[in-house]
């Protein structure tokens, strides 16, 4: 995945971005997530309910798709 993509389909509303291990990371709009050249800092909830923060490098992201509803 590149950076440029990535930023655009963000942007365009809720996405869910999977990984090549098959997770998966909802991200609801840009103020969850910030995009650098090579990594994805996102913001989630825990099964707890708390807000934890999770890298994601740009290599290892297999699918970028637009969701209707954020996972809770």
């Amino acid at each position: 995945m590149d950076r440029d993509t990535l930023v655009r389909a963000i942007d365009d509303g809720p996405v869910r971005v999977t990984m090549d291990d098959g997770s998966f990371y909802d991200i609801p709009d840009h103020k969850s997530a910030m995009v650098d050249s090579a990594i994805c800092y996102v913001l989630t909830r825990s099964e707890n309910g708390k807000l934890q923060a999770v890298w994601l490098s740009l290599v290892c992201m297999v699918k970028v798709e637009r969701i209707t509803t954020v996972a809770a």
